[in-house]
């Protein structure tokens, strides 16, 4: 779906995503004061507990947000320490690559964070290996906020191990004098990859233009109800006939020239690159590239709009997604104010805040519903993305496997099948096996 994806999956697509977008919106300021959140306070919110009697410092690790988000932040620690006498908050920025080590180095020496920002291929990997703190099992009251999907991200054997922060999702940018001219109506975009796949041939049969490139990415699978692993994650259980329909879809798209040859290889960047051109009716990616579409072409911009993203078998969507968790190795009479302090920084007003800044979603069911992810901004595209990715954020998830780094072996095996699938040397049901095959032998290698 977005174009940081091939840092490594080890970078996690969805949290690649959602740190480019941050990135990408350096030094605005919010527009508005902090909302109401409906007469919850941030203590009612939090773990419930006293505020502990004893001065306790938690020590805070975000990735990547200094010094854009320093205002935000600083601002955030300051009005918890304002509601919680005794306790201060020491806030440590680190770059995307650095944190992993940064964190297992500080668990080693005995100095671990108390509070730490992590994506949700981290947070699992920490998960499993009994390193972090069970928010089910310590602080059961503070997860009713959050969607429930998004809480599924850092589940592990009945556990949840992190607070879900902010999310970025998908939706279809396409260009309506394409369609139109097919004898569409944009008013009634494809929900389904069977629908894509009329409109893909009436497109290509009225035009002689392709309709999209397709998303190559390995989640493909979860959206269309595949479970790559079981639940201990030592087992390979992508075999199933929804993989197969996934990886014949693609061949079948390139064999009747319903998508670009070089679909095989190639997806975000050139998709991109074609629909700015118009020669693309769909984009199949997130709300941020309309500006790149806004101001390198702003022709296509004028003809452009917005949908829902097509919904596969499995009725879940994938998101980009930031999680904040509590070490096990954090001190032990920082625990309660640490949990209590991850809650209120993920919570309701906190995210609110933090979308009126940048171009995020949160993953809090109250502040979802806020009039601001409604309100007319003065630019009517990008308001009606941003309401469809906030109503899609009920059905979406991050998919991570939490596999750590072996997670980027598993998508070089999932691409390099899918190749041979789409070129016609192998048949998707061959593809599934070898790849198949191919997972079980890497999670049978040593971390």
């Amino acid at each position: 779906m977005l174009p940081k994806v091939r840092k490594g999956i080890a970078l996690s697509i969805a949290t690649v995503v959602a740190m480019g977008v941050l990135a990408g919106c350096g030094g605005s300021k919010a527009q508005d004061p902090a909302p109401s959140t409906g007469g919850q306070t941030s203590g009612q919110q939090s773990s419930g507990e006293q505020t502990p009697k004893k001065p306790v410092k938690i020590q805070f690790w975000t990735i990547s947000l200094k010094p854009t988000f320093d205002d935000y932040i600083n601002g955030r620690i300051a009005k918890f320490e304002s509601e919680n006498e005794g306790v201060t908050v020491e806030w440590t920025d680190l770059p995307y690559d650095a944190i992993e080590q940064k964190l297992l180095t500080a668990i080693g020496s005995g100095e671990a964070p108390d509070v730490v920002n992590l994506n949700t291929g981290m947070a699992l990997t920490m998960a499993q290996k009994g390193a972090l703190v069970d928010l089910k099992a310590e602080a059961p009251e503070t997860l009713a906020i959050y969607q429930e999907s998004l809480l599924q991200g850092a589940s592990y054997k009945g556990g949840i191990y992190a607070y879900p922060w902010y999310a970025t999702s998908a939706l279809l940018i396409m260009n309506t004098d394409i369609i139109k001219a097919a004898g569409l109506d944009p008013a009634n975009a494809p929900k389904t990859w069977e629908e894509m796949t009329e409109w893909a041939r009436t497109i290509k049969e009225k035009t002689g233009k392709y309709a999209f490139m397709p998303d190559r990415n390995m989640v493909q699978f979860n959206m269309a109800g595949v479970q790559w692993l079981n639940e201990d994650k030592t087992q390979a259980t992508l075999n199933t006939p929804e993989a197969v329909a996934v990886y014949q879809r693609m061949r079948d798209w390139i064999e009747q020239d319903l998508i670009p040859h070089d679909s095989i290889t190639k997806n975000y960047n050139e998709a991109l690159n074609r629909y700015m051109a118009g020669e693309l009716a769909f984009l199949l990616t997130g709300p941020q590239f309309l500006t790149r579409v806004r101001d390198n072409a702003p022709e296509i911009y004028a003809v452009t709009d917005v949908a829902p993203y097509i919904l596969d078998k499995g009725k879940k969507l994938q998101t980009s997604l930031m999680n904040v968790v509590v070490p096990a190795a954090s001190k032990a009479e920082n625990r309660e104010a640490a949990i209590k302090f991850a809650n209120f920084i993920t919570n309701d007003e906190s995210q609110l805040e933090f979308a009126k800044i940048v171009n995020i979603l949160p993953s809090t069911k109250e502040a979802a519903k806020d009039p601001f992810f409604s309100q007319d901004t003065g630019n009517p595209l990008e308001d009606k993305a941003k309401k469809i990715t906030v109503d899609q954020m009920a059905i979406s998830y991050d998919f991570t496997l939490g596999i750590g780094g072996k997670q980027g072996k598993v998508h070089e095996a999932y691409l390099k099948a899918l190749e041979r699938v789409m070129l016609g040397e192998i048949t998707a049901q061959e593809g599934v096996d070898w790849l198949e095959e191919q997972v079980n032998a890497i999670l049978a290698q040593p971390d």
